[in-house]
Parts: structure tokens; sequence; C-alpha cells
């Protein structure tokens, strides 16, 4: 069976076949907690008049937004550095 041919989503480089190579999927997940709830005004046409200011893929990046891919093990340090040494997960 031929092996397929892998680019590191990072670096761009091709992944060599004899090469180990990561595969990584990460979920960005926005989240906002109000202190002072009295603090916004809530008034449904104030909130849809602040949206309109927003371009509506940028909005729901701004709530979700996932990729994955592989990365190459010179990439995979740099992540590593990037995140710490330790897996979180909550």
């Amino acid at each position: 069976m031929p092996t397929r041919e892998r680019t590191c989503a990072h670096c761009e480089r091709r992944i060599a076949p004899h090469e180990t190579w990561y595969r990584f999927a990460l979920a960005l997940q926005g989240e906002a907690e109000v202190l002072d709830p009295g603090a916004i005004d809530t008034g449904v046409e104030a909130v849809l008049a602040q949206l309109d200011a927003f371009d509506a893929a940028e909005l729901e990046a701004q709530v979700y937004e996932e990729c994955s891919g592989v990365l190459c093990g010179a990439c995979r340090g740099v992540l590593r550095a990037f995140l710490g040494r330790r897996p979180r997960v909550q």
C-alpha cells in the first residue's frame, strides 16, 4: 500500500514517509462572564444595533471555531511550548 503524502499544517513542510507526524484537533469556544449585569444595556434593539457592526462570519468564529491537521516534530515542539508541557483538559 502506498503511503499518503503529508504536509505540516504549521510550516507547510512535506513530512517524509519515514518521519513521525502528529495529528491535532483544536476547538476554540468563546465564553464571557458578566460581572455586573446591570452595567449592560440589555434592550433587544441595542443588542441588534451592536451586532450590525460585525461581520457574520467573524461573530460565528468568536463563538466556536475548530481545525485539525498534522504537524511535523519541530512544529509539535513549538505548539507544546506555546501551550505548556502538560495537557490541559477541562
